[in-house]
Parts: structure tokens; sequence; C-alpha cells
């Protein structure tokens, strides 16, 4: 039922009144942010020495090693972020790498969840929440969609598309179609007691992504 078509599409910008429906983000600024290359953030393996992280990254962006390998701890060091407007708060993705108490390198993380683009593109975004078949019981229908940041040349700016399934149809509607989101959530207010699904896509000066898997759901009034 998910991957049923979907029927009457509708591009929304942010003059059309049905826009009213979609609270938030608007007038929302664009994302901060610094990346590594991420060909040399992919070559960073556990078991590495700082000396060695540093030799392929250059310098942190925050100087945590002063050049002394006896004095590595479990400080990270900070080789970019993503810093995005988010509601209730802003949040902020980092490229960190954390090293065990010998000083070695156990781990790493990058605000796309290891998924990076190799010719500039954005790559399609990778949904977060609601989780696949969540069924909502609140009323007012508020509809609260998150995915993670799609890696690829900044700046980058996402599309999402919203559709519902009358009762007893096999076939979805589109509720709208919103461009131009500057960060990676969006909150909707639906338009009934019925399965929705939606799924995103981004974009940037290169092209678009391919759109993301649908993720499905269901309010009950």
């Amino acid at each position: 039922m998910c991957n049923a078509p979907q029927l009457g599409f509708r591009d929304l910008d942010r003059t059309d009144p049905l826009f009213a429906n979609y609270p938030f983000p608007r007038a929302i600024p664009e994302p901060a942010f610094i990346q590594p290359d991420y060909a040399r953030w992919a070559a960073i393996h556990t078991g590495m020495s700082r000396t060695q992280v540093i030799d392929i990254l250059g310098p942190p962006l925050e100087e945590s090693f002063h050049g002394r390998e006896e004095a590595a701890t479990a400080t990270p060091l900070l080789y970019g972020y993503l810093s995005t407007p988010m509601l209730p708060h802003e949040y902020t993705y980092s490229f960190s790498i954390y090293f065990d108490e010998s000083g070695k390198v156990w781990s790493k993380v990058d605000p796309f969840n290891g998924r990076f683009s190799d010719d500039s593109l954005p790559v399609a975004p990778e949904i977060i929440t609601p989780h696949e078949g969540a069924t909502f019981f609140h009323f007012p229908r508020i509809l609260d969609l998150r995915w993670y940041p799609s890696s690829g040349e900044y700046p980058i700016s996402y599309a999402v598309e919203l559709g519902y399934a009358r009762v007893g149809s096999r076939s979805y509607y589109d509720q709208g179609l919103v461009r131009d989101l500057a960060s990676p959530f969006f909150i909707a207010e639906f338009v009934g007691a019925c399965l929705g699904r939606f799924r995103v896509r981004a974009a940037n000066r290169f092209g678009c992504s391919r759109w993301s898997e649908y993720r499905c759901f269901e309010f009950t009034r």
C-alpha cells in the first residue's frame, strides 16, 4: 500500500494559501557548515594514532592536540560541523574523531550517518522519524518529519512530498510538495484521520538526489 500511485500532485510555494497548513519551518536561516574532504575523511580508520590522523586531515578545528603523542586522551578531534536550525532548538552535527586511552582511533562520527557523496551531488536523504508504520492518536494532527542531512556540496536544500490515502482507497493523493527547506526537518498539519506517507529529496547547484524511500504512518483521529 505504501508504494501505491500518488494522484493529484500539487507543488506548493510559500505564497500558496495551503502553505498555512505547514507551520514550520519558515524563514529559517541557512545552516552553518564546515566539511573536511570526504576522501580524506574516509581514509581514517580505527587504530590510527593522532599523529596519523593529523597527517591526513591536517590540524583540527579545535587545538586539542599539541604534538605530544603521550598526551593523547579521549578528547576528540573536531574536523567540521553542520549547525542546523531545528525545533525546539538548533542542532549541531559534527565531524569528530574519538580516541581510546592509548591514543588510538576507536570511533568517528559525521552528520551523514556514513553516507557520502562521490560526485558533489547530494545523496538521497535517510529518514529518521516517524518510524515505518507509526500510528498517531493525537489531535490536532501535527506531524513532525525528520531526516539525516544529505552529504554533497553545500548549501543543500530539501523538498518534502506528503500524501494521504482516502479510506478504502488503494491510491495516495497529494497533500503538497514543499521545496527549498534549508534544514532536515518539516512540521505539518496532516489532512485527516487516514493513512499517510512522505518522502524527501535533496538539491544543490549540481542537481537533485534520488527521492528517499517512502515512510508510511497513520492518524486515527
